[in-house]
């Protein structure tokens, strides 16, 4: 009896790789895929962070992981929300991620302010922190809704134009996106009205 059940969780496992190998291989990454690797990504980037003690590889992998997360705030609150609130309304969850990326933006902003400071490592962690609750808020309740009311369709072109966007945001500095970002947090803006052009810092 237990082995059946097994058979069947084996089989549901091997049918979920070979989708998601299949999808690989035909370039239909979604969205939501393209997100969730962004979010492994920074979360091995905070890693080294915190494994390192020499202080110009640390704030080296910081700058990295800070251009990687204004690159997915840029593509999540120019793309990515507008979509889901397009298609679901204004839900909690949705109102709750925006506020959190205003709490990240500052939070990076901070730690990028200490990198010199005996507590660049304790504002990195708090960030880390704010981060994966925020992953894991995202992947496990808004995600599933997500894709259900989008549908994989327009979730993999709206994949496309966020890959694209976020490959821009690279060539950009984060710290001037950051900036802007902030002072529209700061003016009390729940999200941007328009794509913001950052100035130079």
């Amino acid at each position: 009896m237990n082995t059946k059940k097994k058979t069947r969780g084996a089989g549901g496992t091997v049918k979920r790789t070979v989708r998601l190998l299949k999808d690989a291989f035909s370039g239909e990454e979604t969205a939501i895929d393209l997100l969730k690797a962004q979010h492994e990504e920074v979360a091995a980037l905070f890693k080294k962070i915190e494994k390192t003690s020499a202080r110009a590889q640390k704030t080296k992998l910081f700058d990295e992981m800070a251009s990687k997360l204004a690159g997915h705030d840029a593509i999540e609150r120019e793309l990515f929300y507008p979509a889901c609130e397009k298609a679901m309304g204004m839900t909690d969850l949705l109102g709750e991620a925006l506020v959190e990326h205003g709490i990240v933006e500052f939070s990076i902003y901070q730690a990028d302010q200490a990198r010199q400071g005996k507590d660049f490592q304790f504002k990195c962690t708090v960030l880390s922190e704010i981060v994966e609750h925020h992953v894991k808020e995202e992947e496990e309740e808004f995600f599933p809704k997500v894709e259900k009311a989008i549908g994989k369709d327009k979730l993999v072109e709206l994949g496309a134009r966020m890959k694209e966007r976020f490959e821009e945001s690279q060539a950009e500095d984060y710290r001037a996106a950051v900036q802007n970002n902030l002072k529209q947090v700061f003016a009390g803006a729940l999200k941007p009205a328009k794509k913001v052009k950052p100035t130079a810092a």
